[in-house]
């Protein structure tokens, strides 16, 4: 028999897996710079995930209540709450009129490069995996470290990418940035001192009973059919899930279906009544009630919302067009 078509050899989708996947995130890159002299830049504010990779030289990370932090080349500072910070040439702070100031910056040859991007989920639930990483989040010498030395290769390739200009260059460094941010929610993923969701995600009977909510939201889920198929007693699996989700079953089974009807609702023209279906409601009438009731909002808002804003989008790029048209 071909292995391809045994069953047996499929490679199975683990709750990390599908959670990433229906979360969607991505990572934008928007600086590669080099700095010399005194110099300092600060990119947090955008709600999203800020991260700095040291190309070449060293820096220093500076934030509110932490000491400052050498980074050197192949060091890699993530801040997964959007932590007001400073990457700067200097142990000492920077003053706030050098932040971001380039005309601060000294001119010269330059001994500092750093790539800069964002990590965006276009999801909410996302925040439950992120608050249980720490405010920073730093990879320091992750080439001669043996429990980092995968993450080492990926900035390695990242690297390469940015000191060469070959075409597809973007498209790889922001792949690439998404695969290290994976490497880093695996190393906490198996810290045996985890909590919350990631230890949620590590826990066998746990992890199982998410994936089938990610999965399978649409069907009646009940505390007792959770327990069943995690193996375990009712009363075990619901105090076992609260305590590393932070709410019960329910109330993440609805919570889970509420974002799964959003992006439904942003990306799809299914009708409402379609949706309800798809989200495991028995008539439009139910599920626009809870709908409102755990978002605030309307199916019929959040529709009209999307439309706004794709019909802004469209007449910002026709009137950028008609403004080249017309010079």
């Amino acid at each position: 028999m071909n292995t391809a078509d045994n069953p047996a050899n499929d490679i199975q989708v683990d709750a990390m897996t599908h959670f990433l996947a229906r979360v969607r995130f991505e990572a934008q890159i928007y600086n590669h710079q080099s700095y010399c002299g005194s110099w300092a830049f600060d990119t947090s504010g955008s709600g999203h995930i800020p991260f700095h990779l040291i190309d070449k030289g060293s820096a220093w990370a500076h934030s509110k209540g932490n000491e400052p932090q050498l980074l050197q080349a192949g060091d890699l500072v993530l801040f997964p709450r959007d932590l007001p910070h400073a990457i700067s040439n200097d142990r000492i702070p920077p003053e706030k009129n050098l932040i971001n100031d380039p005309h601060k910056w000294e001119a010269g040859e330059a001994f500092t490069s750093v790539l800069c991007g964002f990590y965006v989920f276009d999801s909410a639930a996302a925040q439950a995996l992120l608050d249980d990483l720490p405010d920073i989040v730093m990879l320091l010498d992750a080439r001669n470290n043996t429990t980092t030395t995968g993450v080492g290769y990926i900035i390695d390739a990242t690297l390469v990418e940015v000191e060469n200009n070959l075409s597809g260059r973007t498209a790889a460094i922001c792949d690439l940035a998404r695969l290290l941010l994976l490497h880093i929610l695996r190393g906490h993923f198996a810290d045996a001192s985890s909590t919350g969701y990631l230890a949620a995600l590590s826990d066998p009977q746990i992890s199982q009973s998410l994936l089938l909510i990610h999965s399978r939201f649409g069907e009646d889920w009940t505390l007792e059919s959770l327990a069943r198929e995690a193996g375990m007693s009712r009363t075990s699996f619901a105090n076992r899930f609260h305590s590393y989700v932070g709410m019960p079953p329910a109330k993440y089974l609805t919570a889970w279906r509420m974002q799964e009807a959003t992006t439904l609702l942003k990306n799809t023209t299914l009708s409402i009544e379609q949706i309800a279906e798809q989200c495991g409601y028995k008539s439009a009438v139910s599920f626009r009630k809870a709908y409102k009731y755990n978002t605030g909002l309307t199916p019929t808002q959040v529709r009209l919302q999307q439309s706004r804003t794709l019909i802004g989008k469209a007449t910002h790029r026709l009137l950028r067009l008609s403004s080249k048209w017309n010079r």
